[in-house]
């Protein structure tokens, strides 16, 4: 049960569509006339300016068209130009292009730590877990201190029913920051009510909201084997309670906006 329950949370965090579309082999080159006569970094400029102007107004197939003249006719070693594509792409459920896409940025730049982590990301939600696996593995080896892919490879582990591993990788995330002793400050009773609310980045604290998580399905698992052992004996109270946790975790973590679960970083210049 608590593997349906997480691989459905998953999907409907993404809101995947499993029908994929699929692009044609050969791609026709795009007419992409403004500034053919200016300097490459000024049709970029133009081209980048106008797909990121679609994205914004929700006309994702321009915006699509925009950074196809980019990558195909201005520069096809414009790295940034695959990254804002690749969203785009994401945005449109086109997860295969989009994953070809952080592909050919990290081919192009094999130090890209967004693009792994965002190529994982999709690659969770198209269920290649091994590739997703590598990709987070790799965030971690180029940066240590890349609380994401703790985060995105504990949900993974949880996927592959290594909840314990899950809890782990989340207390590996929360001892790489300064989050536990800013909790601790936060907590304490003698704290003045109008100290200053400390600075720090909100990303070092998911992990908790995620660890979170990881106890209910541990939980879940607890009342789980309770009943196994006690079938038509068991506690009414136990079994009314592991509905409950059941129904509680199923509402607000799938059917409510649950899209900071699974995070991608869809900043190209972000490192």
């Amino acid at each position: 049960m608590i593997r349906r329950l997480f691989i459905s949370l998953v999907i409907a965090v993404l809101s995947i569509v499993p029908v994929l579309a699929q692009t044609s082999e050969e791609e026709e080159l795009p007419e992409c006339p403004i500034f053919e006569n200016e300097a490459t970094d000024v049709r970029i400029s133009y081209y980048v300016g106008e797909g990121l102007g679609y994205q914004r107004s929700g006309q994702l197939t321009q915006a699509t068209e925009s950074f196809d003249c980019v990558v195909l006719v201005i520069d096809p070693s414009y790295v940034p130009g695959y990254m804002l594509r690749g969203a785009i792409l994401a945005q449109r459920r086109l997860l295969e292009d989009a994953v070809d896409d952080y592909t050919s940025a990290i081919q192009l730049d094999s130090s890209l730590i967004a693009a792994y982590n965002n190529r994982g990301v999709l690659n969770m939600a198209l269920q290649e877990y091994e590739d997703a696996e590598a990709d987070f593995a790799r965030t971690l080896e180029l940066n240590p201190d890349f609380i994401e892919g703790y985060n995105n490879q504990a949900i993974l582990s949880a996927l592959n029913g290594d909840i314990e591993g899950a809890i782990g990788l989340l207390e590996t995330a929360i001892s790489r920051t300064d989050i536990a002793s800013i909790l601790e400050d936060l907590k304490d009773p003698e704290r003045p009510d109008d100290a200053e609310f400390p600075e720090f980045d909100r990303i070092n604290a998911r992990p908790y909201a995620l660890m979170g998580i990881m106890n209910s399905l541990k939980a879940m698992q607890n009342y789980e084997d309770y009943i196994t052992l006690t079938r038509n004996n068991a506690d009414g109270r136990i079994g009314s309670a592991a509905g409950m946790l059941e129904s509680q975790f199923t509402f607000e973590l799938r059917l409510d906006d649950g899209s900071w679960l699974l995070r991608a970083d869809y900043d190209p210049f972000n490192q």
